[in-house]
């Protein structure tokens, strides 16, 4: 008819929806800056690297998940001191909540004296000799950046530059440039900044993001060098912590906790390694190492690993373990046994990959971190602690602004207690409770079950578990339970956690806890398990101890 909008096929109207629905769910996104080239009447000299660097930058955002669509990348003579704030400002307007953006930076440091101190900062382009001006400080980007961790779930800056004009003699400076090494660094001349150390009070902008009132779980600062150190540049790899830190973020990271996912901090030991061995040469030619800098949430899943098969085998239980604990079995209040629960057969996966040295490992203790003085675990993770390790790795990826609020017994008394639990979180959304038993064999999702499988929660409201319908009796052995609660504003695809070769068994989703049933665990709430939907958090980690 005359006059009518021809109508669309609906297959047609199906790809738009489904197009619309990708842009809608982009969860992430990445702000570029590289300056190899500055102008001659800067006085700066040519970074030959930096082009690798932002090479080497945009592959670590797309391992990341953030798509080239939300890749800004601003180079050379564009990289300004007004642009560089302008595109900050852009990114502020685009982030939205559940985003993850990183923000990367690789050129010259720079320093000058103000009120008896040294301001330290990133030099920016400027066609003339460049002035304070041109500096962006350690204060500006954090006031500038501030405003995006407010709305971002985690905001992740790596800076490549130096900050340590004057800490090289003048025959060394020589020397790096007849090795290929370069320090990434301008000095402004006759100023005292350039004579002295680096202040230690204004070597991070951290501090400074402190002060504006951001979470340090919410925000990660990676920096190239220590705050008396150099960054190096290479014509052959760009910036040597750029170039370490993408090898291991993109795969040659270790799981030193055998968690079941790679830290930033596990990252950050690769990477250091890397540049120790590097630098090694050039020692007796008095260019030494830099020490990355790891501020804000060190131990933040940066790239949650798909999981990989992984060989299982049973352990025999010690001549004190001779009777297994019964997975947690739940009833409805009309099926309530009188008597005790004996183990069925599907209570025997616990048994796989149990720990053979039984007694020598202290289950109830705290994973202990690797500091950066100190060397990786030479050993792998005990499963028990490994076990705990994922839990409180999952726990250091919530956002703080999620906030809840858990009622627990302290303990319960084997065979006569029952669960009672009660949680409160200041958003709406979707409640998840994982359990690690007390024999350290298993995680179980209590919460949702094949019982109960509405699990949303009212804001500002309280949950109390297990509701009518359902119990769960204390069954033992005598130990520490670690129950992680786990508020999400999406809700998380429950196939991610169960085995496809495990028969969960019951009424919870089951799964040993071996190391590819730590990765699915991860994997369930911060990988697979939320793609495409807001992957921010509440957690808590609680223990309830079981006695007899």
């Amino acid at each position: 008819m005359a006059g009518r909008r021809p109508r669309l096929p609906v297959m047609l109207l199906l790809i738009l929806a489904l197009v619309n629905m990708r842009v809608a769910m982009a969860s992430g996104h990445a702000l570029l800056i590289g300056i190899s080239e500055y102008s001659a009447q800067s006085q700066s000299s040519t970074l030959p690297g930096v082009p690798k660097d932002l090479a080497n930058a945009r592959r670590m955002a797309h391992a990341m998940g953030i798509e080239d669509a939300n890749i800004v990348q601003v180079r050379d003579q564009d990289a300004t001191r007004a642009r560089i704030v302008s595109e900050l400002g852009a990114l502020r307007s685009k982030v939205s909540a559940g985003d993850r953006v990183m923000i990367f930076f690789s050129g010259h440091g720079t320093r000058y004296d103000a009120n008896n101190r040294c301001v330290e900062g990133l030099q920016t382009y400027s066609p003339g000799a460049f002035t304070e001006n041109d500096i962006l400080t350690e204060e500006d980007l954090a006031k500038y950046t501030y405003p995006i961790s407010e709305r971002a779930d985690k905001l992740i800056t790596m800076i490549d530059a130096c900050f340590s004009g004057g800490v090289l003699a003048g025959k060394t400076r020589s020397l790096s440039g007849a090795l290929g090494l370069r320090a990434k660094f301008t000095t402004r001349g006759g100023q005292a900044c350039d004579r002295a150390v680096n202040d230690r009070r204004t070597r991070s902008f951290a501090p400074a993001m402190t002060r504006l009132g951001a979470d340090n779980e919410n925000f990660v600062q990676i920096a190239a060098a220590n705050y008396n150190e150099v960054s190096w540049d290479t014509p052959e790899f760009g910036g040597l912590a750029t170039h370490s830190l993408s090898q291991c973020l993109l795969g040659e990271a270790k799981d030193l906790n055998q968690s079941g996912a790679i830290s930033l901090d596990e990252i950050r030991q690769c990477a250091q390694a890397k540049i120790d061995e590097t630098m090694k040469p050039y020692e007796r030619f008095g260019q030494l190492r830099s020490t990355l800098q790891v501020r804000g949430s060190r131990n933040l899943i940066v790239v949650p690993a798909a999981p990989t098969p992984t060989a299982v085998t049973s352990a025999e239980p010690t001549k004190d373990q001779s009777a297994l604990a019964a997975p947690p079995i739940a009833y409805t209040d009309s099926q309530k046994p009188a008597g005790t629960h004996t183990p069925t057969d599907e209570s025997k996966l616990q048994n796989v990959q149990g720990n053979s040295e039984g007694s020598s490992v202290p289950v109830g203790g705290a994973v202990a971190s690797t500091s950066s003085d100190q060397s990786p675990p030479s050993t792998p993770m005990a499963p028990a602690l490994a076990s705990v390790a994922t839990l409180e790795d999952i726990l250091a990826q919530r956002d703080p602004r999620l906030k809840l609020r858990v009622e627990a017994p302290e303990q319960l008394k084997i065979g006569r207690d029952l669960f009672d639990i009660k949680v409160t979180s200041s958003k709406a959304g979707y409640l998840y409770v994982v359990l690690l038993g007390s024999d350290n064999r298993s995680f179980y999702l209590l919460f949702p079950n094949k019982l109960d499988q509405d699990n949303r929660i009212v804001a500002n409201s309280t949950v109390r578990l297990p509701r009518p319908g359902w119990s769960i009796k204390a069954g033992g052995p005598e130990g520490v339970n670690r129950i992680l609660l786990v508020v999400a504003p999406s809700p998380r695809d429950p196939k991610v956690f169960v085995s496809s070769e495990a028969d969960p068994g019951g009424p919870f989703a089951y799964s040993v806890a071996d190391l590819s049933s730590r990765q699915r665990l991860i994997d369930f709430f911060v990988g697979r398990g939320a793609k495409n939907s807001d992957r921010r958090m509440g957690a808590e980690l609680i223990q309830i101890k079981e006695v007899q």
